[in-house]
């Protein structure tokens, strides 16, 4: 299991470094997951933005490059001090030299042992499964889980990559053991295998093949009745949870069971299955993942022996293997089946395949019958069951319907009878739904054993019609396609690129058979940079295909054209929508082109089509376009010159919606804040859209409407960027210009720009010309020189725009004005007053209901009483303001609590338990990638009193590279950069430090006590 290399890297479980037979301690998280993020790249490099990302999170990070590059040299240097594993590396090659820096991003020269190790077993399983050596695959089996020592990256779960990656490898874990477990029952160890059984059982309720294993292992040690119980326990837990049967194995099984089945005392029934490979390497599909299929029906035609067949793949069928298997299912029994889905979802192929089924095994010839051949269309008998398939899409007429089946509209009984037992496919009826749907019913009503099997964009409505929705791919289920059908030389792309591609086409079979076709003359790395072009890259298919199916477009202009008007206006008109859309959203939007009370018909109508999703949830409807369908339309948008009316119109129902939510009370509620950035993608859609355009007003208005909710989240640099882009929006009014300003300098001095805050206020200023503006301008101004670290400049500001708020009686604003003096008395040193000041905020607070207010106030009322060693009282106040914060997802206050609460419990000389909190507070910062923070000047206080210089050294550093110099953050981290300094043993350079330092504080003003005394500490040491 050793790396070439000399160092290997153990993910299945905590992470574990190891050089030949030496530990390799990295006690730093964040070390240990960039190393392990390297490894399991596999020596690949891997760009700075991906491993940001993977291990800050998405958010947009402040210098990435260069906190990697600190990050990245930390490891290297732990790794240089490493034991070389043998003496013939010795001298040869450090360790730290294994990470280098490569094609703008890292890679590492080790790999993840113990998990390529789990692969061969995985591979050797597979084998072992596919050949019926079951004792092999047994032992396969257990070598593979022998592997995992715990959770996988068990230690590294709090780092976003580590989460998703652990749990992907744990249910590959999970995986192997249902084979192993399959394995002991056909070796007759059902008694053995039953307790673990049982265990899984119940820890998942749902799984449908542990289940079924379970009843088997019941089955073969002779307890038939309770098998048979827990399969139906088993159907009524998944009808009361999901709303759905069980799988057509499962039902299998069942029967199998009740029949006594002498198959059952051998092994487990069924189709064999592969064994999984791992994550990344092949795969086992999941509990009840049902994957789809792609591909198109070829040309039916004559065998040389001059039997008629059915129409012949072309290519293999890809995945749907769940979904072909119920639809099989269900075709034994007579009655109507419509397959419904969109353009290119592959209703045709599913169609042909489940014919094929039943006709019998690919390729199907007459059994000892003469085959009845319908107007050229083939038909296949296999046994006793005849298939028929004709194909309804070239037809125009109506009455052409009845023709292609050779039936007589008015007497249907002769074609009844020759049907009468067989499966009828009409494929493609979506233009023609009236008369199939007459044309079924009088053939059904004429038989007792007629199958019929429509393929529709929409459902016949006829009686007794039984609906399959068939969709998008499952994304494994997509990736396979695209593999399958690329370029040879591309059947090894990177899965990320694959995936991009498979998700611009929304995994529609259709959009990634024509997507790998590219890959001829493209890469897939290119093609995903590409892609999003959908309908003009997509151009082009099979030959064989039809006219139908050579491009997206095609299959597009298709359904379209079969739309009336209506529908055609209304699925242009909400294009415009991002991430969904209400039915009173459409409505407002289309209401310039069509009568309001139209729109909700022609909805139902396109979700009839498929070409609208309808999402269901909390008693509403919720509607969506497939990002191809949605393509298409705002390409029939601008051909019919609406783009611009169907915008503004998209943008008036944002501004009025979020202004709706904020009524009355600015958003005091965590209902109100939530739901405004339910709707965040429309919402983004309208600001980024209305810059240097005609709406660019109401883009502004939209913004200062958005003020509280990116307050209330902490958005500020993105709130920074819309300001930026409207804040002189051309027709906005000079109060609104004012008020933007004013909203701006705020938001740009929460991300650290102080000075060009106090320009943007400055000029809020010259135009604010009423009270209401002033006063903001004045409690902005406060805050901004409280953040600056000038804190003698504060005050005047913040008395002013309180004056102003008690006579506006605003309660609002007079709750703001008491918290910023409070804060400005904190860092003052005047913690008595702070608390006074505090306590009256969050009384005004409690009287309006402001749940924002209070979880800001809590929180530094919780800070006060800290500051005043009450620490008891302090936590109190900060887990009432958590209670407050986390309803509202409030990224700010959450880690402000950890403080208080971290802190509290280094007062109280718990070192170990601060930590926890401390670190909690820091994850924050580092998830949001908001940089450097209070957490990192706290926790590199702490770190020094446990002797952790290097770390604390480095959060210091992090603090100094963002906060201005004289800032408050800035002036905090000076008097711990004076008791690091002393801990390293330079007595001059802290003496020198620290009298600096307090020369700083009295020029601001600074007096915090939590540094002040931590400053006092360090002179007091020094004897100065």
């Amino acid at each position: 299991m050793s790396s070439p290399s000399g160092l290997d890297v153990l993910v299945l479980g905590p992470v574990v470094i190891r050089a030949g037979q030496a530990l390799v301690r990295l006690e730093r998280p964040l070390e240990r997951a960039l190393l392990a993020r390297l490894a399991l790249a596999g020596g690949r490099p891997v760009p700075d933005e991906r491993l940001a990302a993977d291990l800050w999170g998405e958010a947009e990070l402040t210098r990435p490059t260069e906190r990697l590059r600190v990050l990245a040299s930390r490891l290297r240097t732990a790794l240089t001090t490493t034991p070389s594993p043998s003496p013939s590396l010795a001298g040869a090659r450090s360790d730290g030299a294994r990470l280098v820096r490569a094609a703008g991003g890292y890679s590492l020269d080790a790999g993840p042992a113990d998990l390529r190790a789990a692969r061969e077993a995985a591979e050797s399983l597979h084998a072992a499964a596919r050949a019926g050596d079951h004792r092999s695959a047994r032992t396969a089996a257990a070598e593979a889980l022998g592997l995992w020592r715990g959770s996988s990256l068990e230690d590294l779960r709090a780092v976003p990559f580590a989460a998703a990656e652990g749990e992907r490898l744990d249910a590959w874990r999970f995986d192997l053991l249902v084979e192993r477990l399959q394995a002991d029952l056909a070796l007759g160890a059902a008694a053995e295998a039953r307790p673990e059984l049982e265990r899984l059982a119940a820890d998942h309720p749902l799984h449908e093949r542990v289940h079924g294993l379970l009843a088997t292992a019941l089955y073969q040690t002779g307890r038939q009745a309770e098998a048979l119980d827990r399969l139906a326990r088993l159907r009524r837990t998944l009808a009361e949870d999901l709303g759905v049967d069980p799988a057509p194995e499962t039902a299998r099984l069942e029967l199998l069971m009740l029949r006594q089945d002498p198959s059952l005392l051998h092994q487990p029934p069924g189709p064999a299955r592969e064994a999984g490979g791992p994550p990344g390497a092949g795969g086992l599909p999941g509990a009840g993942e049902s994957p789809g299929g792609g591909g198109l029906p070829g040309e039916g035609g004559v065998s040389g022996d001059g039997a008629v067949r059915l129409p012949g793949p072309g290519t293999s069928f890809v995945g749907r293997d769940g979904d072909l298997a119920a639809l099989v299912g269900r075709l034994a029994r007579p009655g109507l089946v419509t397959l419904t889905g969109g353009p290119g979802s592959g209703k045709s192929r599913l169609a042909i395949e489940a014919a094929r089924s039943v006709a019998g095994q690919w390729p199907a010839t007459v059994a000892g019958q003469r085959p009845v051949a319908v107007t050229g269309h083939p038909v296949a008998v296999a046994g006793q069951r005849a298939v028929t398939v004709v194909e309804l899409a070239p037809l125009q007429r109506e009455d052409a319907v009845w023709a292609a089946v050779g039936a007589d509209p008015g007497d249907p009984g002769e074609a009844a009878a020759r049907l009468d037992g067989s499966l009828l496919v009409l494929d493609n009826a979506e233009h023609l739904v009236e008369a199939v749907a007459e044309l079924v019913m009088a053939l059904l009503g004429r038989t007792t054993g007629l199958t019929v099997l429509v393929t529709s964009q929409r459902p016949l409505l006829a009686p007794g019609e039984e609906l399959h929705r068939v969709g998008p791919l499952a994304p494994a289920a997509a990736a396979r396609l695209f593999l399958q059908r690329c370029a040879p030389d591309q059947s090894g792309a990177d899965p990320a690129a694959v995936a991009a591609i498979c998700a611009a086409v929304d995994r529609l079979p259709l959009g990634i058979e024509l997507a790998a076709g590219l890959t001829r003359a493209l890469t897939a790395a290119q093609l995903a940079t590409r892609v999003e072009d959908r309908l003009r890259l997509l151009v082009g298919g099979a030959r064989g295909a039809g006219g139908r199916h050579t491009s997206l477009r095609a299959a597009l202009d298709w359904s379209h054209d079969l739309l009336e008007e209506r529908e055609r206006a209304v699925l242009r008109q909400v294009s415009v929508f991002s991430g969904g859309f209400t039915l009173e959203a459409a409505e407002h939007v289309a209401a310039a082109r069509m009568p309001v009370g139209d729109v909700a018909p022609a909805l139902a109508e396109l979700a009839d089509r498929s070409l609208v999703t309808v999402e269901t949830g909390g008693g509403e409807r919720r509607f969506g376009l497939l990002e191809t369908v949605k393509d298409y339309a705002t390409v029939r948008l601008a051909a019919a010159g609406e783009t611009e009316s169907a915008r503004a119109a998209h943008l008036g129902w944002c501004l009025e919606f979020v202004r709706q939510a904020g009524d009355p009370d600015d958003f005091a509620a965590a209902e109100a804040v939530g739901a405004v950035f339910a709707e965040w993608p429309n919402l983004l859609a309208a600001l980024d859209g209305a810059p240097d355009t005609e709406r660019a007003a109401d883009g502004l208005r939209l913004a200062l409407e958005l003020h509280t909710p990116w307050l209330i989240r902490g958005w500020y640099a993105e709130a920074r960027r819309h300001f930026a882009a409207l804040s002189d929006a051309p027709g906005s009014t000079r109060a609104e210009r004012a008020a933007a300003l004013c909203d701006h300098g705020f938001v740009t001095t929460m991300v650290g720009q102080f000075d060009e805050a106090a320009a943007l206020l400055a000029r809020a200023a010259e135009l604010a010309d009423d009270d209401t503006l002033t006063m903001n301008v004045r409690y902005y101004r406060g805050i901004v020189e409280i953040e600056r670290g000038r804190l003698k400049d504060a005050l005047a500001p913040l008395l002013e725009g309180q004056e102003l708020a008690e006579r506006l009686s605003n309660a609002q604003r007079r709750s703001a004005f008491a918290d910023a003096l409070g804060t400005l008395y904190l860092y003052t040193g005047e913690a008595e007053a702070a608390l006074d000041r505090y306590v009256t905020a969050n009384a005004l607070d409690r009287a309006s209901g402001d749940e924002h207010g209070l979880a800001r106030g809590l929180s530094n009322q919780a800070q006060a009483l800290l500051a005043m060693g009450r620490t008891r009282e302090a936590v109190a106040c900060a887990d009432e303001s958590g209670h407050y914060a986390a309803r509202l997802d409030d990224r700010q206050i959450l880690p402000l609590n950890e403080l208080v609460r971290g802190n509290a419990l280094l007062a109280d000389g718990d070192m170990g338990a601060a930590q926890t909190h401390l670190r909690a507070a820091l994850a924050y910062a580092v998830e949001d990638g908001t940089g450097a923070s209070m957490a990192h000047i706290d926790l590199a206080d702490m770190l020094i009193l446990r002797g952790d210089l290097d770390e604390a050294g480095s959060l210091l550093r992090a603090v100094y590279a963002d906060a201005p110099e004289g800032s408050t953050p800035w002036l905090a981290a000076r008097a711990v950069s004076a008791a690091l300094t002393l801990a390293s043993g330079d007595r001059a350079g802290a003496g020198d430090l620290a009298e600096a330092t307090a020369s700083a504080y009295a020029a601001s003003g600074f007096g915090w006590p939590r540094y002040t005394a931590r400053l006092a500490e360090v002179r007091r040491e020094l004897g100065l």
